[in-house]
């Protein structure tokens, strides 16, 4: 039973994977980059502010790269950093 609960979780996973970054195409265009620039700016904890910075970094260099997935994962993980 748990072995069958395990497969469908990762077969509903690898399904839903292509769909969430279909979603998120409009996060990888310059001017969601610059609204992610500003908001960064204002941050406060900098631990976070650094991390969310370097997300968006590797996310900027993904987009320049045609790395759509690539550009959703980090700016993904920036915006968690800024508690998106």
């Amino acid at each position: 039973m748990l072995k069958q609960v395990m497969v469908a979780a990762v077969v509903t996973a690898m399904t839903l994977a292509p769909v969430y970054a279909q979603d998120h195409k409009d996060w990888c265009t310059d001017a969601h980059m610059q609204k992610m620039d500003a908001m960064i700016a204002d941050m406060t904890d900098a631990a976070k502010k650094q991390s969310a910075q370097m997300h968006l970094d590797e996310s900027k260099a993904a987009m320049n790269k045609g790395d759509t997935a690539g550009c959703i994962e980090h700016m993904k993980e920036a915006h968690k950093d800024m508690g998106l």
